[in-house]
Protein backbone atom coordinates (compact mmCIF):
# COMPACT_ATOMS: atom_id res chain seq x y z
CA UNK A 1 0.00 0.00 0.00
CA UNK A 2 2.63 2.29 0.90
CA UNK A 3 4.21 1.74 -2.58
CA UNK A 4 1.13 2.86 -4.61
CA UNK A 5 0.74 6.27 -1.98
CA UNK A 6 4.29 7.08 -2.95
CA UNK A 7 3.32 6.95 -5.97
CA UNK A 8 0.25 8.65 -6.28
CA UNK A 9 2.01 11.46 -4.43
CA UNK A 10 4.55 11.11 -7.08
CA UNK A 11 2.32 12.10 -10.34
CA UNK A 12 0.53 15.02 -8.39
CA UNK A 13 3.98 16.79 -7.09
CA UNK A 14 4.91 16.28 -11.17
CA UNK A 15 2.14 17.69 -12.64
CA UNK A 16 1.74 20.78 -9.83
CA UNK A 17 4.97 21.81 -8.33
CA UNK A 18 7.34 21.45 -11.29
CA UNK A 19 4.89 23.31 -13.55
CA UNK A 20 4.91 26.37 -10.72
CA UNK A 21 8.25 26.27 -9.01
CA UNK A 22 10.19 25.73 -12.63
CA UNK A 23 8.48 28.77 -14.30
CA UNK A 24 7.48 31.74 -11.39
CA UNK A 25 5.26 34.06 -12.77
CA UNK A 26 4.82 32.73 -16.45
CA UNK A 27 1.59 31.89 -18.05
CA UNK A 28 -0.65 29.01 -16.09
CA UNK A 29 -0.62 25.73 -17.32
CA UNK A 30 -3.21 24.92 -20.34
CA UNK A 31 -5.19 23.06 -18.21
CA UNK A 32 -5.92 25.00 -15.14
CA UNK A 33 -9.36 26.40 -15.96
CA UNK A 34 -10.71 28.95 -13.38
CA UNK A 35 -11.36 27.22 -9.83
CA UNK A 36 -15.50 27.34 -8.61
CA UNK A 37 -17.14 26.16 -5.40
CA UNK A 38 -18.50 22.89 -5.74
CA UNK A 39 -15.67 21.65 -7.89
CA UNK A 40 -15.12 18.10 -7.29
CA UNK A 41 -13.47 14.78 -7.70
CA UNK A 42 -13.51 11.55 -8.59
CA UNK A 43 -12.97 13.23 -11.70
CA UNK A 44 -9.33 14.80 -10.50
CA UNK A 45 -8.79 17.99 -11.47
CA UNK A 46 -6.62 21.60 -11.46
CA UNK A 47 -7.74 24.88 -11.50
CA UNK A 48 -6.33 28.16 -11.63
CA UNK A 49 -7.02 31.42 -8.84
CA UNK A 50 -6.91 34.91 -10.01
CA UNK A 51 -3.61 37.30 -8.73
CA UNK A 52 -4.37 38.82 -4.98
CA UNK A 53 -2.48 41.15 -2.94
CA UNK A 54 -3.21 41.39 1.21
CA UNK A 55 -0.98 42.94 3.91
CA UNK A 56 1.99 43.72 1.50
CA UNK A 57 2.30 40.38 -0.10
CA UNK A 58 1.01 39.58 -3.55
CA UNK A 59 0.00 36.33 -4.33
CA UNK A 60 0.37 35.37 -8.18
CA UNK A 61 0.22 31.83 -10.27
CA UNK A 62 -2.10 30.51 -7.93
CA UNK A 63 -3.14 26.72 -9.30
CA UNK A 64 -5.27 23.71 -7.24
CA UNK A 65 -4.82 20.38 -7.36
CA UNK A 66 -7.25 17.81 -6.62
CA UNK A 67 -6.36 14.13 -7.01
CA UNK A 68 -8.10 10.82 -5.58
CA UNK A 69 -7.61 7.12 -5.81
CA UNK A 70 -9.86 4.40 -4.62
CA UNK A 71 -12.99 5.37 -2.52
CA UNK A 72 -11.66 9.34 -2.08
CA UNK A 73 -13.63 12.53 -2.92
CA UNK A 74 -12.82 16.09 -3.10
CA UNK A 75 -15.12 18.83 -3.42
CA UNK A 76 -13.99 22.80 -3.11
CA UNK A 77 -14.92 25.39 -1.41
CA UNK A 78 -13.10 28.65 -1.64
CA UNK A 79 -9.58 30.04 -1.64
CA UNK A 80 -9.89 33.45 0.61
CA UNK A 81 -7.21 35.68 1.95
CA UNK A 82 -6.66 35.33 5.84
CA UNK A 83 -4.59 36.68 9.03
CA UNK A 84 -3.77 33.09 10.25
CA UNK A 85 -1.69 34.72 13.29
CA UNK A 86 -0.55 38.05 14.38
CA UNK A 87 1.80 39.43 11.63
CA UNK A 88 1.26 36.13 9.47
CA UNK A 89 -0.96 36.86 6.73
CA UNK A 90 -1.52 34.57 3.60
CA UNK A 91 -4.27 32.15 2.00
CA UNK A 92 -6.83 30.12 3.26
CA UNK A 93 -8.33 27.19 0.83
CA UNK A 94 -11.56 25.33 2.31
CA UNK A 95 -12.30 21.87 0.83
CA UNK A 96 -13.78 18.55 2.01
CA UNK A 97 -11.13 15.64 1.39
CA UNK A 98 -12.42 12.21 2.18
CA UNK A 99 -10.58 9.10 1.60
CA UNK A 100 -13.65 7.08 2.39
CA UNK A 101 -13.52 3.42 4.41
CA UNK A 102 -11.68 1.70 1.05
CA UNK A 103 -8.64 0.20 1.68
CA UNK A 104 -5.50 1.90 0.17
CA UNK A 105 -8.16 5.05 -0.80
CA UNK A 106 -6.33 8.63 -1.14
CA UNK A 107 -7.52 12.30 -1.38
CA UNK A 108 -4.65 14.64 -1.93
CA UNK A 109 -4.57 18.49 -2.35
CA UNK A 110 -1.81 20.76 -3.87
CA UNK A 111 -1.61 24.54 -4.02
CA UNK A 112 0.94 26.29 -5.83
CA UNK A 113 1.40 29.38 -6.08
CA UNK A 114 4.60 32.52 -6.17
CA UNK A 115 4.14 35.43 -3.12
CA UNK A 116 5.96 38.62 -3.64
CA UNK A 117 6.58 41.26 -0.59
CA UNK A 118 9.36 43.04 0.97
CA UNK A 119 11.16 41.35 3.14
CA UNK A 120 9.67 37.89 3.53
CA UNK A 121 11.17 36.50 6.83
CA UNK A 122 8.75 33.44 7.75
CA UNK A 123 6.49 31.24 6.62
CA UNK A 124 3.48 29.60 8.14
CA UNK A 125 1.53 26.14 7.15
CA UNK A 126 -1.37 24.57 8.69
CA UNK A 127 -4.09 22.27 7.60
CA UNK A 128 -7.38 20.96 9.56
CA UNK A 129 -8.70 17.43 9.13
CA UNK A 130 -9.21 14.07 11.14
CA UNK A 131 -8.64 9.87 11.04
CA UNK A 132 -10.04 6.57 11.85
CA UNK A 133 -8.22 3.31 12.28
CA UNK A 134 -5.21 3.33 10.17
CA UNK A 135 -6.03 6.83 8.88
CA UNK A 136 -3.57 8.98 8.05
CA UNK A 137 -2.68 12.82 7.43
CA UNK A 138 0.30 14.45 5.82
CA UNK A 139 1.34 18.08 4.57
CA UNK A 140 4.29 19.08 2.94
CA UNK A 141 5.29 22.08 1.25
CA UNK A 142 8.46 23.12 -0.33
CA UNK A 143 9.83 26.55 -0.93
CA UNK A 144 11.82 27.92 -3.51
CA UNK A 145 14.50 29.44 -0.94
CA UNK A 146 15.47 25.75 0.24
CA UNK A 147 13.33 25.73 3.35
CA UNK A 148 10.91 22.95 3.48
CA UNK A 149 7.62 22.61 6.05
CA UNK A 150 6.08 19.57 7.25
CA UNK A 151 3.30 17.70 8.95
CA UNK A 152 2.33 14.33 9.84
CA UNK A 153 -0.84 15.17 11.24
CA UNK A 154 -3.61 18.19 11.60
CA UNK A 155 -1.75 21.01 12.90
CA UNK A 156 0.41 23.93 12.38
CA UNK A 157 3.98 24.52 11.41
CA UNK A 158 6.40 27.70 10.85
CA UNK A 159 9.75 28.20 10.06
CA UNK A 160 12.03 31.87 9.46
CA UNK A 161 14.73 32.43 7.06
CA UNK A 162 16.85 35.42 5.63
CA UNK A 163 13.89 38.40 4.33
CA UNK A 164 13.56 37.53 0.34
CA UNK A 165 11.52 39.44 -1.37
CA UNK A 166 10.28 36.49 -3.67
CA UNK A 167 9.34 33.24 -3.43
CA UNK A 168 7.38 30.10 -5.28
CA UNK A 169 5.57 27.66 -2.83
CA UNK A 170 4.74 23.79 -3.72
CA UNK A 171 2.14 22.77 -0.66
CA UNK A 172 0.72 19.12 -0.70
CA UNK A 173 -1.71 18.13 1.60
CA UNK A 174 -2.69 13.86 1.43
CA UNK A 175 -5.15 11.86 3.39
CA UNK A 176 -4.62 8.13 3.53
CA UNK A 177 -6.89 5.37 4.50
CA UNK A 178 -4.37 2.58 4.89
CA UNK A 179 -5.65 -0.79 5.32
CA UNK A 180 -8.50 -0.12 7.91
CA UNK A 181 -9.18 3.66 8.22
CA UNK A 182 -10.10 6.56 6.54
CA UNK A 183 -8.69 10.35 6.45
CA UNK A 184 -11.19 13.51 6.31
CA UNK A 185 -9.49 17.26 5.93
CA UNK A 186 -10.87 20.58 4.71
CA UNK A 187 -8.90 23.68 5.35
CA UNK A 188 -5.36 24.53 4.56
CA UNK A 189 -3.63 27.81 5.07
CA UNK A 190 -0.16 29.33 4.05
CA UNK A 191 0.81 32.36 5.37
CA UNK A 192 3.64 34.95 5.87
CA UNK A 193 5.68 37.53 7.86
CA UNK A 194 7.30 40.71 6.36
CA UNK A 195 10.51 41.82 8.70
CA UNK A 196 9.95 44.78 10.55
CA UNK A 197 11.95 48.17 8.94
CA UNK A 198 14.49 48.88 11.14
CA UNK A 199 15.10 52.03 12.59
CA UNK A 200 18.44 53.69 11.37
CA UNK A 201 20.88 54.03 13.76
CA UNK A 202 21.64 57.70 12.98
CA UNK A 203 17.98 58.59 13.92
CA UNK A 204 18.49 58.31 18.29
CA UNK A 205 21.65 59.83 17.22
CA UNK A 206 19.38 63.28 15.85
CA UNK A 207 16.97 62.41 18.54
CA UNK A 208 19.54 63.22 21.41
CA UNK A 209 21.33 66.01 19.28
CA UNK A 210 18.00 68.03 19.07
CA UNK A 211 17.60 67.35 23.11
CA UNK A 212 20.51 68.77 23.70
CA UNK A 213 20.41 71.78 21.62
CA UNK A 214 16.87 72.15 23.11
CA UNK A 215 18.36 72.16 26.40
CA UNK A 216 21.53 74.74 25.96
CA UNK A 217 18.60 77.06 24.34
CA UNK A 218 16.12 77.04 27.41
CA UNK A 219 19.67 77.72 29.45
CA UNK A 220 20.10 80.67 27.43
CA UNK A 221 16.67 82.34 27.57
CA UNK A 222 16.66 81.39 31.74
CA UNK A 223 20.47 83.39 31.80
CA UNK A 224 19.36 85.98 29.32
CA UNK A 225 15.98 86.70 31.55
CA UNK A 226 17.84 87.09 34.91
CA UNK A 227 20.19 89.31 33.43
CA UNK A 228 17.09 91.19 31.77
CA UNK A 229 16.04 91.58 35.29
CA UNK A 230 19.25 92.72 37.25
CA UNK A 231 19.72 95.40 34.74
CA UNK A 232 15.98 96.21 35.29
CA UNK A 233 16.95 96.55 38.66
Amino acid sequence: MLRNKDKFKGKLKLATFGAVLATPFAAMPAMASSCFIGESAPASFSCSESSVTYQGLTFSNIVVTALVGGSGTIILGGLTTTTAAPGEYGLQLTYTAQTGATAGSQADVSLTYAVSGASIDDAYASFSGTVTGTGTQSLAETLSNGYTLSLNAAGAVSTTFSPISYLTAGKDQNDFSGSAGSATSSIMVNAYSLAATPIPATLPLLATGLLGLWGVSRKRRKKGSRLGSAQAS
